[in-house]
């Protein structure tokens, strides 16, 4: 089997080398000269595990990174390129355009092309077909058009590319069968969906189902916190040994490429088809309002201890998860948080386990190691779940901090410092 797939960026890049390490030929493809370059040093471009490994062991023989398709014989294309959101989150195909219309110069009777990219419904057969059809090829006779959803999660990738269920829907039973064959290399599951359509929608669905669960578990804190009880204490309880609930905890927003922008591509599909929906653009409000929500809180908080704009804070975790780990801030709910308190102080310092400081100092704050951070702190925001803060002695860097400190848990991992009298704790679903 050899492979072109076109976009080298997370969903790209995590598919080519597990593909890779399973003995088939890939030429991954990106019009980003940089991303090019890093990795025909081997150098990785972004924070994944096991990358760097499989990078290292396959670049130039299984894994070769090229600029622009190359005129070879290929089993199939893959497209992986991105689909961002416009200012109006009105969902831009553009990649997707750009990445067929290559694709369409190199095309020959018995390729098969693998759309991965998360798409309204409809994308597949009504724009990357027409635009291979163009080379006067058709579609299930010529060449065969697949939809095969990325389904992984940041951190976690290489390692659920081979164990989650591959999702196949085509516009030919041919086309079925050679998915089938790809994906069988990597994963035990393929499951086969009645046509293309079926395919797109259920990436929609995954992430939305999971962006309206963790709304309902933000909104419950959002009432707690003016019934002046612990929202985590009550779901906690909730849930304890009860099968039927798996209430998730609340958390300070859902950012992230996925969860934050397919909600709203399911969202704009139904309103084109005539229906205004509900739960999950509502869904949608609630986990972009709670890190602005949060934000103000600890303002509040923040201008009770009369510091003024000189107060000093210390905020940890920029990645928009810390668990499994990234480097990735996309729509980090930490950027909500900052946005607020950049309004009203001066001093604002951060820390992140895995993000660079480069990174972080772009945000327009400077970058500092734990102590410093701590040092004469005023308020210490631990944004993000990353394993390695939930082993710091925390009650000794808090000594540090100014008395009355406030400190705020968004993930409950400390909240043995519930009763802690020399500073004010806080979090999300506590007032």
């Amino acid at each position: 089997m050899k492979v072109c797939l076109v976009g080298l960026g997370y969903v790209g890049l995590t598919l080519s080398l597990a593909l890779a390490d399973r003995g088939i030929k890939i030429v991954g493809v990106d019009s980003n000269r940089d991303i090019i370059r890093q990795l025909r040093d081997c150098k990785v471009t972004l924070s994944e595990k096991d990358v760097g490994r499989l990078l290292g062991l396959h670049l130039n023989e299984n894994f070769v990174p090229a600029e622009s398709i190359p005129d070879e014989d290929f089993d199939y294309f893959v497209i992986g390129v991105g689909t961002p959101l416009d200012k109006d989150r009105l969902p831009v195909i553009n990649h997707i355009v750009s990445a067929a219309e290559e694709i369409a110069t190199r095309l020959k009777k018995g390729q098969t092309v693998i759309l991965r990219s998360t798409v309204p419904v409809g994308t597949t057969r009504n724009t990357v077909i027409p635009i291979l059809e163009k080379t006067g090829l058709e579609a299930g006779q010529d060449f065969d058009v697949v939809f095969a959803p990325e389904r992984t999660a940041e951190g976690v990738a290489i390692a659920e590319l081979g164990s989650n269920p591959q999702i196949i829907g085509s516009s030919s039973e041919r086309g079925l069968e050679k998915a089938r064959k790809l994906f069988e290399k990597m994963t035990p599951t393929v499951i086969q969906v009645s046509d293309i359509e079926t395919a797109e929608m259920i990436k929609l669905i995954d992430n939305s189902y999971r962006d309206v669960g963790f709304a309902y578990s933000n909104e419950i804190a959002l009432i707690c916190e003016m019934l002046k009880i612990d929202a985590r204490e009550c779901i906690e309880k909730a849930n304890y040994k009860y099968e039927r609930n798996r209430i998730p905890m609340p958390s300070p927003g859902v950012g992230g490429p996925c969860l934050s922008k397919d909600p709203h591509i399911l969202a704009h599909m139904a309103k084109k088809l005539g229906y205004e929906t509900r739960m999950i653009s509502g869904s949608r409000l609630v986990n972009e309002f709670v890190p602005s929500y949060l934000g103000a809180k600890i303002v509040r908080k923040i201008k009770a201890l009369d510091k003024g704009k000189s107060a000093k804070i210390f905020v940890v975790g920029f990645a928009f998860k810390g668990h499994p780990e990234t480097d990735d801030i996309r729509n980090s709910p930490t950027l909500g948080i900052l946005e607020e308190l950049q309004k009203h102080f001066d001093e604002i310092v951060g820390y992140d386990s895995i993000v660079s400081d480069k990174e972080i100092q772009r945000q327009g704050i400077q970058a500092v190691g734990l102590k410093e951070g701590f040092s004469n702190a005023d308020c210490v925001i631990i944004v993000n779940n990353h394993q390695s803060y939930r082993s710091l002695e925390i009650e000794k860097l808090l000594e540090t901090a100014h008395k009355d400190c406030v400190f705020v848990d968004c993930w409950g991992l400390y909240d043995k410092l519930k009763s802690n009298p020399n500073i004010r704790y806080t979090g999300v679903g506590i007032e």
